[in-house]
């Protein structure tokens, strides 16, 4: 025990010494005149579309995003889609609409398109114990786990912070380690306590997501990556979605910066490959306001499934958990676009949407079900408040409200 404590000990001196070191050199100016690239593919929003964009510029420089890029969709097809800033401010590489964002826990919402379509194709079951398809479960506590109560986080496994496995929180934390499948990467946390019996209480955690993809792999009997590309890449045509591999070259992948007072340096080599599922992958804006369309189809997901996946667990004592979480997605009503309180609309409005933070990036995907209007965004910057990024997305919607639907909008002054 002794020895193990030393080592974990000098792991985290290193690691420290490490980050002291990285974080006081390499920091460049951010520049103040930046590459653009707007595509516009439905001409009666062009005006709207020119809108956005110049919202999209706005929201780069007064943000200070190396790079920002944002797509909007409706009723099953894309509209639009603005690239500002630098994938790489090194090389001053511009960013482009195909360009690839760490999307971070959007990932869940991708890894619930894909169960959903296992579930429709009869594959799984959402209210079956996980037992019933990985009778090799590491840990004998999760047996009567189910996909419901693991996809809404109320399955009682711990986050990243309450780990009590000591040696895969550091694991989790030092993101250095690469595991090839995810089953492998369930080590993590294996070793650690529940905090509340299944189904008692919500908590927030990657760690259900990592754990349902392993039990869809074993029930569709193919890695989970295959299975994703085959049920949603492919028949999508998401070019742009994939793992982020630390050990592999994807051509257009941006680089991740931190920023601070006008100067950006490139984020930390990370391997993301422990949380796949849950917050491990990488995709363009345009292609996640694609897959977002693709849950309006009912061909791709039927609509009573739909329903079951936005629609907010309950728990055992009858009371919906405290984030209005559904299956890899959250789902609610309000009267203003997301962060946007000072600019009411003219009534609550319904909408289904994920967020993601990852190792030097930020992502947004919002779907509103009444207009069957998608927006994602996604940038490679982390701001502190969450809402300083993805509270620009409601600059770029209200163009395109002010067309879709202006009664949604108050009269203007």
């Amino acid at each position: 025990m002794k020895k193990i404590l030393l080592s974990v000990l000098g792991l985290l001196l290193v690691a420290g010494l490490a980050i002291v070191g990285y974080w006081f050199s390499g920091w460049m100016p951010l520049a103040v005149a930046v590459p653009q690239q707007n595509e516009v593919y439905s001409q009666q929003f062009r005006q709207a579309a020119e809108q956005a964009m110049a919202e999209l510029v706005l929201a780069q420089q007064e943000q200070q995003f190396p790079a920002v890029t944002a797509a909007v969709a409706w009723r099953g097809q894309l509209i639009w889609v603005g690239a500002v800033g630098y994938a790489n401010l090194a090389t001053e590489q511009a960013v482009s609409i195909n360009s690839q964002f760490r999307i971070g826990s959007t990932s869940k919402a991708v890894t619930a398109t894909s169960l959903a379509r296992a579930v429709a194709a009869g594959s799984i079951d959402l209210d079956s114990p996980i037992s019933r398809y990985m009778a090799d479960l590491p840990n004998p506590a999760w047996q009567d786990f189910t996909l419901r109560q693991l996809m809404s986080h109320t399955a009682g496994l711990p986050g990243y912070q309450q780990n009590t496995d000591r040696m895969g929180a550091i694991r989790t934390l030092l993101k250095q380690r690469n595991y090839t499948n995810v089953e492998h990467a369930l080590t993590v946390f294996d070793g650690s306590e529940l905090l509340f019996s299944p189904g008692d209480g919500f908590h927030y955690s990657s760690f259900d997501i990592n754990l349902a993809s392993a039990v869809l792999q074993n029930a569709v009997k193919q890695p989970f990556l295959q299975y994703l590309a085959g049920s949603v890449s492919t028949p999508l045509q998401l070019t742009s979605l994939s793992a982020d591999y630390a050990d592999q070259f994807l051509p257009n992948r941006v680089s991740f910066y931190h920023t601070h007072d006008g100067y950006a340096k490139q984020h930390w080599q990370v391997n993301l490959s422990q949380r796949w599922a849950g917050g491990g992958l990488v995709a363009s804006s345009a292609d996640l306001a694609r897959l977002g369309s693709a849950w309006f189809n009912p061909e791709f997901i039927p609509t009573a499934l739909q329903q079951e996946f936005w629609t907010p667990q309950i728990l055992n004592n009858g009371e919906v958990n405290e984030q209005l979480y559904a299956l890899g997605w959250r789902h609610f009503s309000q009267d203003h676009l997301f962060c946007d309180k000072e600019n009411r609309l003219s009534h609550a409005v319904s909408f289904v949407h994920h967020g993601g933070v990852s190792d030097g990036a930020q992502s947004w995907l919002v779907l509103y079900p009444d207009l069957q209007l998608v927006v994602a965004m996604n940038t490679n910057t982390v701001k502190e408040n969450y809402c300083d990024f993805a509270g620009q997305a409601a600059r770029i919607t209200r163009p395109f409200l002010q067309k879709i639907a202006p009664e949604w909008l108050p009269p203007q002054p």
